[in-house]
């Protein structure tokens, strides 16, 4: 090659990295100046209660975890802990509010979980079903999330 061509190809090199760096420079700027999307207001819902597993909980179609509680025992009991569930809660109707509409967890754990909406779930009498799940030995209360109100597997209270 010659030197010309050498310096033509030099020159180019210079200009598309001047140019790719102020691409850069302005790209970053204007992701600072973009506000976070708004994230909509979950709010309370209606339904009955699908048990696909202990851990796997749905109401009105929606996939849920309910706060305070968690499914904390050895998977080996993972199935014999999801028949108790399915035959004493399957189908119980209830209205659930998402975290951050007054329920125990309220600024303590995020309104979702994955793909699940985080709710405490009330029976139609007002029963609140995570005392109720945790009281029966399916699911162990969570200090972390709900202080003393949902009783432990831990604690024995």
């Amino acid at each position: 090659m010659s030197i010309k061509k050498l310096g033509l190809l030099a020159l180019l090199g210079v200009v598309f990295g001047v140019g790719f760096l102020i691409v850069v420079v302005k790209m970053g700027t204007d992701l600072g100046a973009r506000e976070p999307k708004p994230q909509a207001a979950l709010e309370p819902f209606d339904g009955k209660l699908s048990i696909q597993a202990v851990d796997d909980l749905r109401v009105a179609g929606r996939k849920i975890v309910l706060c305070g509680v968690a499914f904390t025992k050895p998977q080996s009991m993972r199935a014999m802990v999801t028949e108790a569930a399915r035959r004493d809660y399957q189908g119980l109707a209830l209205t659930c509010k998402p975290v951050g509409n007054g329920t125990p967890c309220d600024g303590n754990v995020a309104s979702k979980f994955g793909d699940a909406i985080v709710v405490q779930c009330l029976t139609s009498d007002g029963a609140d079903l995570a005392a109720k799940l945790a009281e029966n030995g399916i699911l162990c209360g969570q200090p972390a999330q709900a202080g003393s109100i949902y009783k432990s597997c831990l604690s024995g209270s």
